[in-house]
């Protein structure tokens, strides 16, 4: 079961069980979550330190039996925007290869119908402000793993961190498989 992040991001105390149990259908058990939204609809947004995720479940997004999960690594995200007009708006994801087009909140066309779309989150306008504090922290995330700087500086951190628990390993402190599980959560496998 993956974990929440002590700063778990939120700030929609009604839906947090209904956030959980989509996360928890979705993100592997090493991975820790940071933001937990749902948008308009059965729409959730989920990001953990290496992924984010897009979640849709239900008749509103297409779904009438079944769902859609869409995964992307920071490191091929681009953008991430959060639009609005009349009546409503949207959370979009841009990255290589994916064509983003116009979006209308109230489109029945699939292809302009945000809730359709499995890069883009339909949104009220009281999801407006904290899509847009999530669109922040996201970038920032973003902004991390492309510098190239602290990627080396987080290679390097895991590395030793490896050579570490290979010393616990070889001083008898923890097992083979506390060393191999350990291995894998830091170089994310």
């Amino acid at each position: 079961m993956a974990k929440f992040n002590e700063t778990f991001f939120y700030h929609q105390p009604k839906h947090l069980n209904e956030i959980s149990a989509a996360a928890h259908q979705v993100v592997s058990e090493n991975e820790t979550i940071f933001i937990g939204l749902k948008g308009a609809f059965k729409e959730y947004l989920i990001c953990t330190e290496n992924n984010l995720y897009i979640i849709k479940k239900g008749f509103m997004t297409g779904h009438l039996f079944g769902d859609n999960t869409f995964k992307m690594p920071y490191r091929n995200i681009t953008n991430v925007e959060v639009s609005f007009g009349f009546g409503g708006g949207y959370f979009e994801v841009s990255a290589g290869g994916i064509q983003n087009t116009d979006k209308i909140f109230w489109s029945t066309d699939k292809k302009s119908d945000p809730a359709k779309q499995p890069n883009t989150i339909s949104l009220t306008a009281s999801h407006k402000a904290i899509f847009i504090e999530a669109s922040n922290l996201i970038l920032e995330k973003i902004s991390e793993i492309n510098t190239p700087s602290s990627t080396l500086l987080q290679e390097e951190s895991v590395a030793d961190e490896i050579r570490k628990f290979k010393e616990l390993l070889d001083d008898g402190i923890i097992t083979q498989e506390e060393f191999d599980a350990k291995k894998k959560e830091l170089l994310g496998l």
